[in-house]
């Protein structure tokens, strides 16, 4: 797929599309708890989906230290995505697929993954940033 394929593809799937660069724009979807803004960009070879800011690491370094042992222990735990910080201090959910291998099932579960890891992690990794709690904003799925 090339990256106009993959706007193409989104906008029929009506996912919010908001241009930024010529191979890069925002979109986001509702969770349980919060909305999540993610980027998509094209890089290279790669499709790379982002959600960033996911958190922002706390500048208590004890707690810290507690978010990034977790975050790596997540890493270990997820399938195709990964969590990274950046140079800001901003912890990065992100998916990257080959994009010349890419079809649209594949990007499908790109979007799938991205949005279950952001869910369903978000309680645990809010909490040890010290975001405030959020209550649902609707029911859990039974």
């Amino acid at each position: 797929m090339t990256f106009d394929e993959v706007v193409e593809y989104m906008r029929g799937d009506d996912w919010p599309i908001d241009p930024l660069r010529e191979r890069t724009f925002r979109t986001s979807f509702r969770g349980r708890l919060r909305s999540f803004p993610f980027f998509v960009h094209v890089d290279g070879a790669y499709l790379i989906l982002a959600a960033v800011p996911y958190v922002r690491i706390p500048f208590d370094e004890s707690a810290a230290d507690r978010l990034m042992d977790r975050l790596l222990h997540m890493n270990r735990e997820m399938n195709l995505a990964k969590f990274s910080v950046d140079d800001d201090g901003d912890v990065v959910l992100s998916v990257e697929w080959p994009l010349a291998e890419l079809d649209p099932s594949e990007l499908r579960d790109a979007l799938d993954v991205i949005t279950f890891y952001a869910d369903e992690y978000w309680p645990e990794i809010a909490r040890l940033a010290g975001e405030p709690e959020v209550k649902p904003t609707r029911p859990p799925k039974a």
